[in-house]
């Protein structure tokens, strides 16, 4: 993908004796860059063509955008999908809810019923009667997908803004979705920007973990505290209410989960937009104990951070973050991109585009846009004017494994899958941990593939996967540099 582009930068850079920038944007006429508004990105691929397409949510009456990736550009679809449009929406996801190995689409809104919507093949996408869950008329910020009860079919939890109750819905094998009220997770009010599913404590079943605005049952509108919920096994939820995640208060739009440290566990991110308000990186002990990390991200106070996204940009083995920033009246904030060195210390990168562009940005994902095996990064803007949106390709060099997996006792997608894998560079071991996830950050979704920087290995001397349904698949001495499909007991 655009080769004469990347000829001219390192030809550039080669003559300058600098080290090129890891992200440039990619000119508008090859790229999906419309303004609209916009809040949430999400990838998936649509067509099951190999590569991944592009879901964007707007607001204020423009209508999702769906780009179709051609491989060398991409084409917006709207003649094959005359549903979705209009309303304000925030939060856009591409799930299997059906379990029929092509991908859905799903539209949090604020104004109207959420939206689930079945893709019936040719990018032609139906709205889906899908009981409680296209019923319920809400004020939706964002929505976390994950198979619950380990029944093999995804569920869903929806945040809702001012106020209102969040609500947890069971997946009937495919045909509708049931809210279930009898649960802490429904009861607590609060006015939510974002959740995140995962498993925090190490008991294989998924956690959840919800990031809260305002709290709207003052009389004065005062920071609300986050949520916390370890997951019983049997749909039902224990909240916990110590610890510094869930007592500290701020203005949160973001939240994620990823090993920063390459612990083997998930440790949580979480982004606020208040003036007075840094982001917080809570390390994880292992059994769903959160430390804050004083000594991680280095955030400022008075930048206001939403979406964000982890990802071993540079390829070394580790995962970093890109974040997006901007609200009302910012418009002179930057993004942020930090590195990370293995062990949860950050360095900001500086001087080059994705940071040093002025945008009033919300959602951030990434995808391998062009195959080519690492990760690029788009990201949604929102300023005044329909400011436009950016795609950034990724210019970095290096060994790189990517995974699809197809679950078949789990559910289709395989969220929640864990894989760890196993390498070995100048004598010395290491492995890498990753989980699939339906979301990130703030109303976004990465593209729903397991992604490694191998920092220069060749060879991945063992592939473990520990799938929701309990199953254990080993794969040894792999080849670097593939994208490998996996499915479920069949090795």
């Amino acid at each position: 993908m655009y080769p004469l582009l990347l000829l001219l930068l390192f030809a550039d850079a080669s003559t300058a004796g600098t080290v090129p920038p890891l992200f440039v944007a990619i000119p508008d006429h090859a790229t999906a860059v419309d303004g609209g508004l916009s809040r949430g990105v999400a990838f998936g691929d649509a067509d099951g063509d190999g590569d991944a397409d592009l879901l964007i949510a707007n607001t204020i009456n423009y209508p999702e955008f769906l780009y179709r990736n051609d491989g060398d550009r991409f084409v917006q679809v709207m003649e094959t999908a005359p549903s979705l449009a209009g309303g304000f929406t925030e939060g856009v996801n591409w799930i299997d809810f059906d379990n029929d190995g092509d991908l859905d689409i799903f539209a949090a809104r604020t104004d109207r019923p959420n939206t689930l919507y079945r893709d019936d093949g040719n990018w032609s996408f139906a709205e889906q009667e899908a009981g409680d869950l296209s019923m319920d008329h809400s004020t939706s910020s964002m929505a976390c997908w994950a198979d619950v009860d380990g029944d093999g079919w995804l569920d869903v939890f929806v945040v809702n803004r001012g106020g209102e109750n969040d609500a947890i819905y069971r997946n009937h094998n495919g045909h509708s979705f049931e809210r279930i009220t009898d649960n802490v997770v429904g009861r607590a009010g609060g006015d939510g920007r974002s959740c995140v599913f995962a498993d925090l404590d190490g008991d294989d079943d998924p956690d959840l973990y919800v990031g809260n605005f305002v709290d709207a049952s003052t009389e004065s509108p005062t920071r609300q505290r986050n949520y916390l919920y370890f997951n019983n096994g049997d749909f039902s939820f224990t909240e916990i209410r110590s610890g510094h995640a869930v007592e500290s208060r701020a203005l949160t739009y973001g939240t994620s989960t990823a090993d920063v440290d390459n612990d083997g566990d998930l440790d949580l991110f979480v982004t606020n937009i208040g003036n007075v308000d840094q982001n917080h990186l809570y390390l994880n002990d292992g059994d769903g104990t959160l430390h804050l990390h004083e000594a991680g991200l280095s955030t400022p106070v008075s930048t206001p951070s939403k979406g964000h996204t982890w990802g071993d940009f540079d390829l070394d083995g580790d995962t970093d973050v890109a974040i997006a920033n901007g609200t009302e009246g910012t418009e002179h904030v930057r993004n942020e991109l930090y590195l990370n060195d293995g062990a949860a210390n950050f360095v900001a990168v500086t001087g080059e585009e994705f940071v040093t562009n002025s945008h009033i940005s919300a959602g951030i994902a990434w995808a391998d846009l062009d195959t080519d095996g690492d990760l690029d990064l788009y990201v949604a803007n929102w300023g005044d004017g329909d400011q436009d949106n950016v795609m950034y390709q990724n210019q970095a060099r290096g060994t790189w494994l990517k995974l699809s997996l197809v679950g078949s006792a789990s559910n289709r997608m395989a969220v929640g899958a864990r894989v760890t894998i196993t390498t070995r560079l100048g004598g010395q071991s290491s492995q890498q941990v990753r989980w699939l996830n339906t979301t990130t950050g703030y109303a976004s979704q990465n593209e729903p593939i397991l992604h490694f920087g191998l920092g220069g290995a060749t060879i991945v001397e063992n592939i473990s996967v520990d799938w929701p349904s309990g199953r254990h698949d080993s794969f040894e001495n792999v080849t670097a540099n593939q994208h490998l499909h996996i499915s479920e007991g069949e090795s």
